[in-house]
């Protein structure tokens, strides 16, 4: 993982590129609902077009691993550990990434289980900063509220990921 934070944080790669906390929040996402990304394309979105090595391609193929590991395990997956220095707070980056992941395969999310997706994804999708406070206004401004869907994140994306991948007979 250390190889994939550093190359995250390095100058090696476009400016577009996405923080550790942004692209660990894209792949969560991409566990839970895989949809058709290949591996390539995945890779596309994180580092904004730049072509990686296999040793950055296989420490996101763990990363993948880990986070699906630990869903598995009924347990939101830790974040990885970064020197970003971007000044912008990681839960809001995860989040970002996150809902990207989602808007990405927007039809595959909200499919089959849209009243369920929309309320799951609501706490995540307000700590994003994605919309403009206008449309948040009634969240962004209540301070005890978003501390309260913050923490709610870790038990949606929990209840996202038994959504789309129990068995269908539980």
């Amino acid at each position: 993982m250390n190889q994939l934070d550093n190359f995250l944080n390095s100058d090696a790669i476009n400016d577009e590129a996405m923080y550790v906390p942004e692209a660990h929040g894209f792949i969560t996402s991409l566990v839970i609902q895989p949809g058709s990304l290949s591996i390539e394309q995945c890779l596309s979105e994180i580092f904004a077009d730049d072509v990686v090595d296999s040793v950055i391609k296989q420490a996101f193929c763990e990363l993948k691993e880990g986070i699906e590991k630990a869903l598995l395990n009924g347990e939101f997956p830790d974040l990885m550990a970064s020197d970003d220095d971007s000044g912008e707070d990681t839960l809001t980056l995860w989040a970002t990434g996150f809902m990207q992941g989602v808007f990405l395969q927007e039809e595959l999310w909200f499919d089959a289980f849209s009243e369920e997706v929309a309320e799951l994804t609501l706490p995540i999708l307000s700590c994003s900063e994605l919309l403009d406070d206008d449309e948040m206004s009634d969240i962004s401004g209540n301070e005890d509220l978003l501390d309260a869907m913050a923490e709610q994140i870790p038990n949606c994306v929990i209840d996202l990921y038994l959504l789309f991948n129990a068995p269908n007979d539980t």
